[in-house]
């Protein structure tokens, strides 16, 4: 096995015994949990513990973020905080189990009148998010979140990147980049909120009939409201996925949900500047995705890959795949 890979299974054991430490700790039998998702940390359920352990020795974040949990209000939903520590230096976090599933997962399940409903609720917890009060988020939130560039300069690298890579074209670099700068220009003045920073279905529990819960603040940060937005607009006008035939019930069903989405949206994008905003976010997450894609084997593919077309379409100077959104609210 080579080195890399030897590493990266010492790691993953590492991390699991310090989780079977800490429900051993509870009195739960570590063999009978069950291994949750997550991408940045790892997660076990059972005998009603959540347990996640960073990803790696080091990190702050989780304990940041049980931190921040104590400004949340109710409405939120975060699950309730039982102990934190530090094992082998690996953060953890024990929280009390909330008896529901990612709503990523049963998402291809649910009806489209139960992925509308679910949205607004996912929507409506976001909001809650937004009303804390920043003078006191400001202490706990991440001093910047990852996926999004802190200048301007910063954010247009990315995009050179991607274009010195045979990955964007001249015109669509040049796009590009003057969709960020006005983004920039629009920063000055607006207002910041905390965000959840990585609003998604895949950080949101649903019990059957509702969302209960939004989950995994570790990228929560002060910005404009337009970065959480971005991420709901997303989830209703992202293209399918490349290659796959739309069927017309769900085409009639994406219409709805985007429909929905419009209406939730209309009160945050009331000026060219909000529009600003929304797709600067917009093309700072799909250049860091691409970049991140693009690590990995197989880049040969990556015209099919969302954030690719996301950003090229972005590139048309009309809105992408927002276009119908913004025509809505025109």
């Amino acid at each position: 096995m080579p080195y890399g890979e030897r590493a990266t299974a010492r790691r993953s054991e590492d991390i699991a015994s310090v989780a079977a430490e800490v429900f051993e700790r509870h009195g739960v039998d570590f063999t009978r949990t069950r291994r949750a998702g997550g991408r940045t940390n790892a997660t076990w359920l059972g005998g009603g513990l959540a347990v996640r352990v960073a990803g790696a020795q080091g990190s702050g974040d989780l304990v940041r973020e049980t931190e921040l949990a104590t400004v949340l209000p109710p409405e939120v939903g975060y699950p309730r905080v039982l102990a934190t520590g530090t094992t082998g230096g690996f953060q953890w976090v024990a929280s009390a189990e909330i008896a529901a599933h990612s709503l990523d997962d049963t998402w291809p399940g649910l009806d489209w009148d139960r992925r509308i409903e679910a949205t607004r609720q996912l929507w409506a917890r976001a909001a809650a998010v937004h009303g804390v009060d920043p003078a006191a988020a400001a202490p706990l939130a991440r001093p910047r979140n990852p996926f999004y560039a802190a200048t301007l300069d910063e954010a247009k690298d990315g995009l050179l990147r991607l274009h010195a890579s045979d990955v964007l074209t001249d015109d669509e670099l040049d796009a590009l980049c003057r969709a960020l700068e006005r983004h920039w220009a629009a920063l000055p003045g607006t207002a910041h909120v905390l965000n959840h920073g990585d609003l998604s279905p895949v950080n949101a529990l649903w019990d059957g009939d509702r969302v209960v819960s939004l989950l995994d603040f570790e990228f929560a940060v002060l910005a404009p409201v337009h970065l959480d937005l971005n991420e709901l607009v997303k989830l209703a006008f992202a293209p399918p996925e490349y290659g796959t035939r739309v069927s017309a019930r769900e085409e009639a069903g994406r219409a709805r949900l985007r429909t929905t989405v419009t209406d939730l949206a209309r009160p945050l994008l009331r000026t060219p500047a909000d529009v600003d905003l929304l797709i600067g976010h917009s093309v700072q997450l799909e250049t860091w995705g691409l970049e991140r894609e693009l690590a990995k084997p197989g880049r040969e593919a990556f015209r099919t890959w969302e954030p690719y077309r996301m950003l090229v379409a972005l590139a048309d100077g009309g809105g992408g795949y927002y276009a119908p959104l913004l025509r809505a609210l025109s």
